[in-house]
């Protein structure tokens, strides 16, 4: 079915998100400082929800491709040291 790897790759990045976080920043969920004006973490919030629509558009984009059209996109790099990582299918 058309969509069922992007939605596995998509899964697949909140499921690692969310263990990481788990392990790396629990507090997250609880302190929400992104919401308070003015902050750096609310800048960061923004930034990284930005980032995130940017990879759903270019992954649901690749499904839209005519056949035979070259795949011009980059695969994402993974995070830093302990940070997990996002390789596109």
């Amino acid at each position: 079915m058309p969509g069922t790897d992007s939605m596995s790759l998509l899964e697949w990045r909140r499921d690692s998100l969310r263990a990481w976080l788990d392990d790396q920043a629990p507090y997250t969920d609880v302190d929400q400082k992104h919401l308070d004006a003015n902050t750096p973490e609310r800048a960061y919030w923004h930034h990284g929800y930005q980032a995130a629509l940017n990879d759903v558009i270019e992954l649901l984009a690749r499904g839209h491709r005519k056949s035979g059209s070259r795949d011009t996109s980059s695969p994402s790099r993974p995070g830093g040291s302990g940070e997990p990582g996002f390789p596109v299918g």
